[in-house]
């Protein structure tokens, strides 16, 4: 097994983040992993617990080291090593349910990112980090996606993981799109806790947000995304697990789909994970397991009348200069936590771009930063395809108008040709660019040959290229500008182009695409 450890980057408080890639045969890639260790002042010889997680790319959206700097200092958590693998452009295959890919084929290597996660990662992270190999002392968490991919693994193998913490989780994941004589048994996880009972060893932390998402299938004033989730923890309940002992479930009133969100909630997941003793009774009491605050009817008798009331999740602040850990009151709350503060980028200015452009600039709300609607726009490019047929993304809305695989194709290309333009003239490179036909260029791109989860894995990747390009401009280089399809353009124009054409053609799809497919 090849290693490529490097040294060690150590915060000021202490706990140390190590990188690592690991070849995978089963996912037939190398398979980069961060591995955040507890300061070496909490080191112990034992094996450490440990907290394997999804999405590892993300550790720093997620603000998870300073996070865990303020938790070590505070005596919150006992110490234990996370192990996150990282995720690239197949995430959509790997991710899911190892038994069944959804009914887009979505989730096709998730078999064979179990037998990474159980033959490959967890061997690694044992042989080289001092993992425990206790289940007792193994969770396995993940966000969206990844969180289902988390749930499935725990709950087909609690011979190694004795818990699952999910974050948003992507339980909707079906066996039939919506529209297509789908009903609620077709959600796939839920048929696989209904064929088996929870392990006595289970334990389960479930997060939803109430802004997650939209979609609402039913119409009965709950988003999918939150009743999804409920209908699960009623599955699980049915099956035998007790709720008040080995079930927590956080609903962040106004959370999003977003790192910002899972960052802010993480000390409650972490706590309840991996506490001092005793240090789970320092956490706020979690709302009450209820279908709809409005309809008192819907709500399920989950939990006892006698469960504590509704509770505001009280984050924890990250401390902005190094402090020495100090004794603390017990029960003294968790403070609110504090996201660095940007500065939303500025709105350009005539001159800074063609006039056609400015249709797609006014696209993005006054005061709005183009870096967070690029972030958070393919949680809904998701949600439009997730319940859509390879042939209805294959139709277009009146005769001569693209099918939605082509404007989704179209999307792809134009974000590469604007991010590549933003990039010369960010780098001072003043030579006139060309312009492009984009009629000629939806043509000639075959989308309609191709499926949608290739589609999306696409979009993905060249999103978060984007997207770390856009966050690495400085104020000077969103100033510099060049001349593009015979015309100016700033840096700082093109990243509200970028967002401003993705909503631009949202909006088509809503007013236009959608009625017509579901007519």
């Amino acid at each position: 097994m090849l290693s490529d450890l490097m040294s060690p980057e150590t915060s000021p408080i202490g706990t140390r983040l190590c990188r690592e890639v690991l070849p995978s045969s089963f996912l037939q890639r190398d398979v980069e992993v961060s591995i955040l260790l507890p300061p070496a002042s909490a080191e112990t010889a034992a094996p450490y617990p440990v907290l394997y997680l999804n999405d590892g790319q993300d550790l720093e959206r997620l603000h998870l080291q300073p996070t865990l700097d303020a938790l070590y200092a505070r005596g919150a958590v006992r110490p234990f090593v996370l192990v996150a693998p990282h995720a690239n452009e197949l995430r959509v295959q790997e991710y899911g349910t190892a038994a069944h890919a959804d009914f887009n084929g979505r989730g096709s290597l998730a078999g064979a990112y179990t037998r990474f996660v159980l033959e490959e990662l967890l061997p690694f992270a044992q042989a080289n980090y001092h993992a425990s190999a206790n289940p007792a002392e193994a969770v396995f968490a993940g966000f969206s996606l990844g969180g289902l991919s988390a749930f499935d693994i725990v709950w087909h193998h609690p011979d190694v993981f004795s818990r699952a913490g999910v974050f948003s989780g992507s339980f909707w994941w079906r066996q039939r799109a919506v529209g297509a004589g789908y009903t609620p048994a077709d959600r796939i996880m839920h048929g696989l806790v209904r064929a088996r009972r929870p392990h006595p060893s289970h334990r389960f932390w479930l997060q939803t947000g109430t802004l997650d998402e939209r979609g609402d299938r039913n119409e009965n004033g709950v988003i999918d995304s939150v009743e999804d989730c409920l209908d699960l923890i009623e599955e699980l309940i049915k099956g035998g697990l007790d709720a008040q002992h080995a079930l927590r479930y956080v609903q962040v009133e106004g959370g999003h789909h977003h790192p910002d969100t899972w960052g802010r909630v993480m000390p409650d997941f972490l706590i309840w994970a991996f506490g001092q003793e005793g240090g789970t009774a320092t956490l706020p009491a979690p709302l009450p397991v209820v279908r709809l605050h409005l309809d008192p009817h819907l709500a399920p008798s989950i939990v006892p009348s006698s469960a504590p009331g509704p509770a505001v999740l009280l984050p924890l602040v990250l401390p902005t200069e190094t402090v020495a850990a100090q004794p603390e009151a017990a029960g003294d709350d968790l403070p609110a936590h504090q996201t660095p503060s940007v500065m939303p980028i500025l709105r350009p200015v005539e001159g800074d771009f063609l006039p056609y452009a400015g249709n797609y600039i006014d696209w993005v709300p006054e005061g709005a930063d183009p870096r967070s609607a690029l972030r958070t726009q393919p949680q809904e490019v998701h949600a439009v395809f997730a319940g859509l047929s390879e042939a209805q993304t294959e139709q277009g809305y009146a005769p001569g108008k693209w099918t939605l695989k082509e404007m989704l194709l179209h999307q792809i290309d134009s974000e590469r040709i604007f991010a590549y333009r933003a990039l010369r003239f960010a780098r001072a490179d003043s030579q006139d660019l060309l312009g492009f036909e984009q009629d000629d260029y939806v043509a000639n791109s075959g989308a309609n040959a191709r499926s949608i989860a290739s589609l999306l894995a696409e979009y993905d990747a060249v999103r978060a290229a984007t997207v770390a390009l856009a966050e690495s401009f400085t104020d000077e280089q969103l100033n510099r500008r060049g001349t593009a399809n015979n015309g100016p353009a700033t840096v700082r124009a093109l990243l509200f182009i970028m967002a401003g054409h993705e909503l631009h053609h949202l909006n088509i799809i809503r007013e236009r695409y959608l009625p017509f497919l579901q007519g």
